[in-house]
């Protein structure tokens, strides 16, 4: 359920992203914003960038990279959502989960 759960962040976030910046209405500096998060978040999941990317296992680096994100993600879903911008609100707040989730398994694993 875990797996599924993981899968769901990791891929949900992508489309709802393109359909945001497909109308006419965009705020691309949020947008890019979180965009760039999800693109580093897909990113990690190769074991090779995870490294190079957010920092070795265990690191201080590692956390804090993850930590940033979710308070970025966080932020970002609460302005969006002032500014009634529904999709890319629920983006940010997957992505905030996605993100919460790759805190979580690097503590434990």
């Amino acid at each position: 359920m875990l797996l599924v759960l993981f899968y769901a962040c990791f891929l949900a976030p992508l489309p709802l992203l393109a359909l945001a910046w497909s109308k006419s209405n965009r705020l691309p500096i949020e947008f890019s914003i979180l965009t760039l998060s999800a693109v580093l978040f897909v990113s990690s999941t190769i074991r090779s960038l995870k490294g190079i990317l957010l920092g070795m296992d265990y690191s201080h680096r590692l956390f804090a990279t993850i930590e940033f994100n979710i308070v970025l993600a966080i932020a970002l879903a609460v302005y969006l959502g002032i500014r009634s911008r529904w999709v890319a609100a629920a983006a940010a707040l997957i992505l905030c989960l996605a993100w919460l989730l790759a805190g979580a398994v690097n503590t434990v694993v």
